[in-house]
């Protein structure tokens, strides 16, 4: 009898664990440790050298009511970059409705010839930028401004 319930009580462990959500990434953590209100989206996770550093950076979207957040944990600085806009509405920084994407882009490019100057952006074959887009409206462009050490943002 005692090796049958030992059997159960196995079979119960590997069960539970089986239907156990994935773990998080290390990623998700930092961000919900500094954005705990936020519901991050694991699957949405990228990563790529942002900061230009060398070093891979991690980013992610998150929601939070009507919001969407972009949030960057960088290897070269204790602290998360989070970026909040809201989804609809006509104002500068907001995003179409659903659904909003966050793709790595290549920074290899000029913006004088779309926007004018860019302080602090520095064009790169190596490094990597990010794009939000979602639905109809113009993208959402994101770099690491070497200017003032942080994630900024531009759009047309």
């Amino acid at each position: 009898m005692r090796l049958s319930l030992r059997a159960i009580v196995v079979a119960l462990v590997i069960a539970a664990a089986a239907s156990a959500p994935a773990q998080e990434t290390a990623a998700v953590r930092t961000l919900a440790t500094y954005g705990p209100d936020i519901l991050w989206q694991s699957e949405s996770e990228l990563s790529g050298d942002i900061d230009c550093d060398g070093r891979p950076d991690q980013a992610l979207l998150g929601r939070r009511d009507e919001r969407v957040y972009v949030g960057v944990v960088v290897s070269s600085k204790p602290r998360p970059e989070i970026l909040g806009f809201t989804a609809g509405g006509t104002v500068h920084d907001a995003i179409c409705p659903e659904p909003p994407v966050l793709k790595l882009e290549s920074l290899d490019y000029d913006p004088k010839k779309t926007i004018g100057r860019l302080d602090g952006f520095r064009r790169s074959k190596r490094c990597k930028g990010l794009r939000l887009s979602s639905g109809q409206c113009s993208s959402l462009r994101f770099f690491w401004n070497h200017k003032t050490d942080e994630l900024d943002w531009w759009r047309l």
